[in-house]
């Protein structure tokens, strides 16, 4: 009797130490599982908040939550960043999965040598603190479209000699445009995007990111109908997967 006695008080001993050491322990980091993105860009990135839609689409999507921070002041370019030292600063400053680079909207026509430079000096300095490149291609301005071809290669170009990834934002817009003529993607000022143009740069990042379709997944800016937003998300996802063939 004594000896049953002792085993069942031994196994509510081990029972409340291990009550004890599981209160104890930290429940897991928060943060695992999270992709963590540094945008590097201007107002074509802050612009309706790129970032969030795409981290609300990755939610969305129940894909791994996506938290970001961004380096975005107007006008910038490659240059100026690296110049003014803050967005290497946040390159600098933790660990990141992805940095997303974004340039002028006129650099890769007008300054493509010095888009090319300070790209390369970026992507090192990305590399050297663990993370990957992704190039943001943009777009051509409202009222010349002609120019997006150049805007496009300017930025495979780059992409092809630095390895890195790629958003084809640009090439899906274009897509986009073509395929409705009454599709408007920029503001009244013919550069920046409008939300519509936003949420089809963030279906593109959410494919380039996570390597999943877009498509099906709900619009909750409550600014498009399910048809709009279904045609822009099956635009974004062909445009990637023809980038990665």
């Amino acid at each position: 009797m004594k000896r049953r006695i002792s085993i069942l008080g031994l196994v509510s001993v081990f029972c409340l130490l291990g009550l004890l050491s599981s209160t104890a322990q930290p429940q897991g980091d928060k943060s695992k599982g999270e992709i963590h993105v540094l945008f590097i860009g201007n107002s074509l990135t802050y612009g309706n908040d790129l970032p969030k839609m795409i981290a609300e689409l990755a939610e969305a999507g129940k894909q791994r939550p996506m938290r970001h921070e961004r380096e975005t002041p107007g006008g910038c370019t490659f240059e100026k960043h690296w110049k003014d030292g803050k967005a290497l600063a946040k390159i600098q400053s933790r660990k990141w999965d992805f940095v997303v680079l974004q340039d002028q909207s006129q650099a890769p026509l007008q300054k493509k040598d010095a888009m090319f430079d300070y790209g390369k000096k970026f992507d090192a300095e990305i590399k050297k603190h663990g993370a990957k490149t992704i190039l943001y291609q943009t777009w051509a301005l409202q009222n010349k479209p002609d120019d997006q071809p150049a805007i496009s290669k300017a930025y495979l170009d780059l992409s092809k000699e630095l390895k890195s990834g790629i958003a084809p934002v640009g090439n899906a817009w274009d897509a986009a445009l073509k395929a409705d003529k009454k599709l408007v993607l920029h503001t009244n000022d013919k550069k920046h995007p409008n939300i519509t143009g936003t949420y089809l740069a963030a279906c593109v990042f959410y494919a380039t990111i996570y390597g999943k379709s877009p498509e099906g997944l709900p619009e909750r800016l409550g600014k498009l109908t399910d048809e709009e937003a279904r045609r822009l998300q099956a635009i974004a996802w062909k445009t990637v997967q023809t980038m990665s063939k």
